[in-house]
């Protein structure tokens, strides 16, 4: 027990190689927590490390979290998170151990920190003054990704597709296609197989990437390893974009 003690002189983002103490804390604190799970193996992990979670803005958003680095294999990772197929994923957890959200996959810092804001949001906590990129929605979803690199390393580690949507956030029928479309239940169950990526129009995500249509929104059905399957210019409503799925899914 004077380890557990000793936790609590620690500042508010407390660094340990322990989930369990942590979760200890957290009850004992009444603070969240912020679970990093990492592997020896994963591509991003050290990426999301120097780049995101070292980044000034992102450490004092962490402000008010109690966060813990996890191996995806350690027993602890196994006995007391959810189970974590892909790494990096970053869980954030309430002080009654309930998840409010799952993070999967590298993001950058200002991706990271509007899903911290969000979590915070949900958690009751202040959130900073941090804005929200102007090529990720207000409104997150665990579905999309909005970085293809990490997706399509996700996409080999579970044996899945991509699908990378392009949208224009000005134009209604981009919005309508993500909100009708591939909001529909029967869209979603058979784009179960895919890992889904959101990238606005003239990115630098999406042209590094040679994603430049003329029409948004575009949809574009790609292996794990980039090759194409099909692209979906335009708008489709939820029966023709079922088709889409189809086609590409029989490129496989």
């Amino acid at each position: 027990m004077k380890k557990i003690a000793l936790l609590v002189y620690i500042p508010v983002v407390l660094i340990s190689g322990e989930l369990r103490d942590a979760l200890i804390e957290a009850k004992k604190t009444h603070k969240p927590l912020m679970v990093y799970v990492k592997s020896d193996s994963c591509a991003f992990c050290e990426k999301m490390k120097k780049r995101t979670l070292n980044d000034e803005t992102v450490q004092k958003n962490m402000e008010g979290f109690i966060f813990v680095k996890t191996d995806k294999s350690s027993k602890e990772a196994k006995k007391y998170l959810p189970q974590t197929r892909y790494t990096p994923t970053t869980y954030f957890i309430s002080p009654k151990f309930k998840v409010v959200n799952t993070v999967k996959g590298y993001l950058p810092k200002d991706d990271f920190n509007l899903w911290i804001n969000d979590s915070k949001e949900k958690l009751g906590i202040s959130t900073s003054s941090t804005k929200t990129p102007s090529h990720i929605s207000s409104t997150k979803s665990e579905n999309w990704f909005y970085d293809i690199a990490s997706a399509e390393d996700y996409a080999k580690q579970v044996g899945k597709n991509v699908m990378v949507y392009v949208e224009n956030k000005r134009s209604k029928w981009s919005k309508k296609m993500r909100t009708e479309t591939l909001s529909s239940k029967k869209v979603k169950e058979a784009l179960k197989d895919f890992v889904w990526v959101k990238l606005q129009k003239n990115s630098p995500e999406a042209n590094a990437y040679g994603l430049t249509p003329k029409l948004a929104p575009t949809v574009y059905f790609r292996k794990a390893d980039g090759s194409s399957l099909a692209t979906a210019k335009g708008y489709f409503g939820v029966t023709n974009f079922l088709k889409w799925v189809k086609y590409a899914k029989s490129k496989l």
